[in-house]
């Protein structure tokens, strides 16, 4: 399946998006990463949105700096199928994913091309954990991990030059991510670099991780509100009346610009 570039040649879409929005499968875009790698090409930068990241571009300068930045940007959260549908985009589940469900395909991968990974994010005991569970399921994973909520950015930002990972994955939350990706990108000797937001988390099970049939019906948001309700009521029940107006705009242009 191939992917599909959708959205962010109109002014309504690249300021709703700030960037353009291609859906497109796990694998394909799996591919694309592969493809970079074998091509010795550096500095991509690979993002994803769903509604709390669509939420942010419109109100957060730094994550919209960041999202105008990207080389790409695919499509995580369910509910941004129903807005491609209302600008006549039509997508299939297949052509989603997120990088929580998809982790461990990426690792298997990365294993057995060879492929060299710095994940920056994530507590010291996550990460911890995590070097055990890593050791034990991929051992010839080439893999470095550091912690996201202390960081001396100048001596992370040393390491991962002197390493030249193939992949470069920050997960510190948004948006410190996206700040974080914004300052130091530039100066980085890396081949892709990427959001990570809580995947080591979920990987290691510091968080609750979401059944992936229901992710594929659009409902791992509900799991995930019902297991950790204090840090995340706001986003899944307050922002997405803050997207209701600056969603309908966007159709209404996209009908007119039709």
């Amino acid at each position: 399946m191939t992917a599909r570039p959708a959205t962010g040649s109109g002014d309504a879409a690249r300021h709703y998006f700030g960037t353009t929005l291609t859906p497109i499968s796990f694998e394909d875009w799996l591919q694309g990463v592969a493809g970079r790698i074998a091509a010795g090409q550096r500095g991509w930068l690979s993002g994803h949105h769903n509604l709390h990241s669509v939420y942010l571009v419109q109100n957060n300068p730094g994550v919209a700096e960041f999202y105008q930045r990207c080389d790409e940007c695919y499509l995580d959260g369910t509910p941004l199928r129903t807005i491609l549908a209302g600008m006549g985009v039509a997508t299939t589940a297949e052509l989603r994913f997120s990088l929580m469900d998809r982790f461990e395909d990426l690792l298997a991968q990365a294993s057995h091309h060879n492929w060299s990974i710095y994940y920056l994010g994530s507590s010291a005991e996550v990460v911890a954990g995590a070097r055990e569970l890593l050791r034990a399921t991929h051992p010839d994973l080439r893999i470095t991990l550091h912690e996201g909520y202390a960081v001396d950015t100048a001596r992370v930002c040393d390491a991962i030059n002197a390493l030249r990972p193939d992949l470069l994955m920050v997960g510190m939350g948004m948006p410190r991510q996206e700040h974080w990706l914004n300052e130091n990108l530039p100066a980085l000797d890396v081949g892709t670099a990427m959001q990570a937001g809580a995947t080591l988390d979920y990987y290691v099970g510091a968080q609750a991780r979401p059944p992936r049939w229901l992710s594929r019906i659009g409902l791992a948001w509900l799991y995930r509100l019902v297991h950790d309700p204090a840090r995340l009521w706001q986003r899944y029940l307050l922002e997405p009346w803050g997207l209701l107006l600056p969603t309908l705009r966007l159709w209404r242009d996209h009908r007119r610009g039709k």
